[in-house]
């Protein structure tokens, strides 16, 4: 009897084995059955097999088009856009091309700029000014303008097939409206603009720029003012050819850049030691980013364009896509380095260190 038990608790271990391989095989044909069935147009979930998309879904992943592409106009983005007075509003000229932008020395990727240079330049108006943007589209596909987290007229608000059509290709729309911040009229702060067609393709390729609206009334006086742009690409660095930035495999970014610059050719900030400094941080990019100061630590004093209560102070903020955060500091003499703490965001095509460092050098 003992032999007979015993032979079948040798035989136990054998059962789940095989129980165990049948189960894995079953796993195994679901997963291939998934993806037959997503091959029939099904669509598919971030992570899936390129197997089981969509033609929609790959023609998405492809290179943005980039006909009648041209050189950058200059090699550094997000410089101040001048305007003229006339018939009562700021009139600013603005247009979008595609352009060779520089990232870095010996890198240059396929980008979509505002007056071809990435970010797009700044524009920077006094609250209750009139503004008007007279627009032109001159790249190879629609687009149109968002004034995200302005209080513009609904008409202005940039959105296709709700507020206005698509500006076609040689296109042309102007955008006028008073500069106030969404929701407190009164106030200021900073802001962005940026494309509302195919967002994770066309931001992606560089259709955005800060917005600054002044607040009436005095204001803290800062030694050094200074606005970061993040945003991240997805690029063959052979060929600079960008694509869509999106979670999922394949179209992971592998560019980051701040200001349109990936480290170290991010530009170094300057400041005097001790000194109050003011940074307008924008999250123009599709991923968050929990941005990191060294040396010292800093206050929030606006989110999104807006005031907020002193909360004390702290040395990392997490920026989701288009959101916004002033931040207040004064550092110590040395080389201290803002970046990004996700350790992939501070690669260049997987090479480290780069992406989203900035060097701030206090003398």
């Amino acid at each position: 009897m003992a032999d007979k038990q015993e032979e079948k608790l040798n035989v136990l271990p054998w059962l789940a084995s095989g129980a165990l391989i049948v189960a894995v095989a079953a796993l195994a044909f679901a997963v291939v059955a998934r993806g037959r069935s997503g091959d029939q147009g099904s669509g598919t979930e971030p992570g899936s097999t390129m197997s089981a998309m969509s033609g929609e879904d790959m023609a998405h992943m492809a290179p943005l088009p980039m006909k009648g592409i041209g050189a950058a106009a200059s090699s550094t983005g997000g410089t101040e856009l001048h305007g003229v007075e006339r018939d009562g509003a700021l009139e600013f000229k603005l247009d979008a091309r595609p352009v060779r932008w520089p990232i870095l020395a010996g890198q240059e990727l396929d980008a979509y700029a505002y007056d071809g240079i990435v970010p797009g330049p700044t524009i920077r108006v006094k609250n209750a000014q009139r503004v008007r943007i007279r627009f032109t589209n001159d790249l190879p596909v629609d687009t149109t303008v968002h004034w995200h987290g302005i209080g513009v007229p609904n008409s202005m608000d940039g959105v296709p097939g709700v507020t206005q059509k698509a500006i076609p290709p040689g296109g042309e729309y102007t955008y006028e409206f008073t500069a106030r911040p969404a929701g407190e009229p009164n106030g200021g702060g900073t802001f962005l603009y940026h494309s509302h067609v195919d967002e994770d393709r066309q931001m992606a390729a560089g259709l955005y720029g800060a917005f600054i609206i002044e607040p009436p009334g005095p204001q803290p006086e800062y030694q050094t003012e200074s606005t970061l742009v993040l945003s991240e690409w997805t690029a063959d660095a052979a060929s600079g050819r960008t694509r869509g930035v999106m979670d999922m495999e394949g179209m992971l970014p592998n560019f980051f850049t701040i200001n349109g610059k990936s480290y170290p050719a991010t530009e170094t900030i300057h400041v005097k030691a001790g000194a109050p400094v003011l940074l307008r941080l924008i999250n123009a990019g599709q991923l968050t980013h929990p941005m990191h100061l060294h040396g010292t630590a800093f206050r929030v004093v606006a989110e999104d364009g807006h005031p907020v209560p002193d909360s004390g102070l702290r040395d990392t903020i997490s920026l989701a896509s288009g959101e916004r955060a002033d931040v207040v500091f004064r550092l110590p003499p040395g080389r201290w380095i803002l970046h990004c703490h996700i350790g992939h965001h501070m690669t260049n095509d997987g090479e480290s260190p780069g992406g989203l460092m900035e060097v701030i050098e206090a003398s």
